[in-house]
């Protein structure tokens, strides 16, 4: 491994992919104190540039949208990818010296600058965040398949459903309660909060670990994701869909009728979501509006979660927790990415509810 080198305090401090030359000073506990003497090169060495295609004097030229990267690169005549003048397109940097501006070639044509999509693609580029993942990764993703059964317990009979915004693209949780049927907790509840087995996919080390590692989340702009994990797993084997089994980690929950936790116990298993279901929808139905998704599941589902709801707000009012009940703006945009508007989002108890689940 190599040693911790700390940079000492400069007056141009230098930004992710610049290359530096330095002073080196070893410190007591084995790490070491760098002190820049030269900047050597900055972002515009790294491998892939985006920007906007233009012709000079007919030949193709490329301007970065990255203001860190202070100079033009040239596109030879074959290498424009049939790139029209204005357009937004991703380059790669050909290696080696020449005399006057760089070379580099246009690998992909991304559109109109003026487009409301290539705010997003100039942020992605702007801010480092991977965009492709390794073949590795990629590789090891296809290949998943279903978690076998065997040494997990089965939730498959139990009408977990995930409830999430409408304009959710994964589901990472289902929740599902029942009244006890103890004799000692009078009142109180049986809960289950399941999140999505991830850890079944992706092991310490390999490929998708470290390609997850690179983006550290999931990156969500209003017209793309960006996944911490290709979408073959994350709107697939990790997503939570209606009547399809997957792999979960399971917490099963007892609280007496006043919210107050007894006993908890986590599992692995298999579930099999019932219903996707929106906040909407679910609030809806609770104020005596259910659908045609929500109706059958009043009784079984619906009420209990309510049951349960309520009496971990008792519990919550008497630790005396700080509520702050913010408004959330919502940007409304259409399929080209351009915002149409921008509105206080709806808070329900169903959002409540399920903030109180996850946290017990």
């Amino acid at each position: 491994e190599p040693p911790l080198i700390y940079l000492a305090p400069h007056r141009q401090a230098p930004g992710p992919g610049d290359l530096v030359l330095a002073k080196l000073k070893k410190l007591k506990d084995g790490t070491y104190e760098a002190s820049v003497m030269h900047r050597i090169g900055g972002a515009e060495r790294r491998d892939s540039v985006l920007g906007v295609f233009e012709m000079v004097k007919g030949q193709g030229r490329l301007r970065p949208t990255d203001r860190r990267q202070r100079y033009e690169f040239f596109i030879a005549c074959g290498d424009d990818g049939d790139a029209k003048p204005g357009e937004l397109v991703r380059a790669e940097v050909i290696p080696g010296k020449q005399l006057g501006l760089r070379q580099a070639r246009v690998l992909e044509r991304l559109g109109d600058t003026q487009g409301a999509k290539s705010v997003s693609l100039i942020a992605l580029h702007e801010r480092d965040i991977p965009i492709d993942f390794s073949d590795g990764a990629l590789a090891q993703a296809e290949k998943a398949k279903a978690a076998p059964h065997k040494g997990r317990d089965d939730l498959r009979k139990i009408p977990l459903v995930t409830i999430d915004g409408a304009d959710a693209r994964d589901f990472d949780d289902a929740v599902w309660a029942e009244p006890d049927d103890s004799q000692n907790n009078p009142g109180g509840w049986h809960l289950i909060v399941a999140i999505a087995d991830v850890a079944w996919y992706v092991r310490p080390g390999d490929d998708l670990d470290r390609s997850a590692y690179e983006r550290g989340n999931s990156v969500y702009f209003p017209d793309r994701v960006v996944p911490m994990l290709p979408e073959v797993l994350s709107n697939g084997w990790c997503s939570l869909r209606p009547n399809e089994d997957r792999p979960c980690l399971a917490a099963h929950m007892w609280i007496d009728a006043n919210g107050r936790l007894l006993k908890h116990k986590f599992i692995r298993a298999t579930l099999c979501s019932a219903a996707r279901l929106t906040y909407e929808q679910v609030q809806a139905a609770r104020d005596g509006n259910p659908d045609d998704a929500t109706g059958p599941l009043m009784e079984s589902v619906i009420n209990p979660l309510y049951g349960a709801y309520e009496a971990l707000l008792k519990d919550r009012s008497k630790r005396g927790v700080l509520e702050l009940d913010l408004p959330e703006r919502q940007i409304h945009v259409d399929d080209e990415g351009t915002v149409t508007g921008v509105s206080i989002r709806q808070r329900f108890d169903s959002h409540k509810l399920i903030e109180e689940f996850m946290i017990a």
